[in-house]
């Protein structure tokens, strides 16, 4: 299992557009991706999952990426995290 830790600092937070592309993202592997923020967790691939998690700036959150490609998988979701 990989893990991508972020701490968000897009000023808006973890907004629609940044729940798109890595809803997106995640869609495109095989492996599970999860998205926890203060010991919730949610379905990476869920869009409304995602959104629901109501993560403001400043707040960390984990991705959790386990699966038969979770290394491409992770290194191309954290590319994408780079801009939380």
């Amino acid at each position: 299992m990989r893990e991508i830790l972020r701490q968000i600092t897009d000023p808006i937070g973890f907004h629609i557009q940044l729940a798109v592309l890595l809803a997106g993202e995640a869609q495109r592997w095989r492996s599970k991706v999860t998205f926890e923020h203060e010991g919730r967790v949610a379905d990476a691939k869920d869009l409304m999952a995602l959104l629901s998690m109501g993560v403001r700036t400043g707040e960390a959150v984990v991705v959790h990426v386990e699966g038969s490609d979770e290394d491409t998988a992770a290194a191309a979701i954290e590319r994408l995290a780079r801009d939380w």
